[in-house]
C-alpha cells in the first residue's frame, strides 16, 4: 500500500496556508511516526491495565520494577 507523505511547506503557494504550515510543522516525518507510536503504545497499555482492573501500585507494590 503506498504511503502519503506530509505536505512540503515549500510546495504550498498560498502565503497564509504556508505560514500556518511553517508555524505548526516542527517535526520530521520519522519523528511524527515515533511520536504516534509512543502515544498509541501508552494508550494501549493504559486500556489494558484498566481492562484488568489493576490500580496504581497494586501489582508489585513492594517493588520499583515497573518504574524503570
Amino acid at each position: 500500500m503506498p504511503r502519503i507523505s506530509y505536505v512540503n511547506p515549500e510546495a504550498v503557494e498560498d502565503p497564509e496556508i504556508r505560514g500556518y504550515l511553517e508555524h505548526a510543522r516542527h517535526f520530521t516525518e520519522p519523528e511524527l511516526v515515533e511520536l504516534g507510536f509512543f502515544v498509541a503504545l501508552t494508550l494501549g497499555q493504559q486500556r489494558w491495565i484498566k481492562t484488568l482492573g489493576i490500580g496504581n501500585r497494586e501489582l508489585l507494590a513492594d517493588s520499583d520494577a515497573g518504574l524503570a
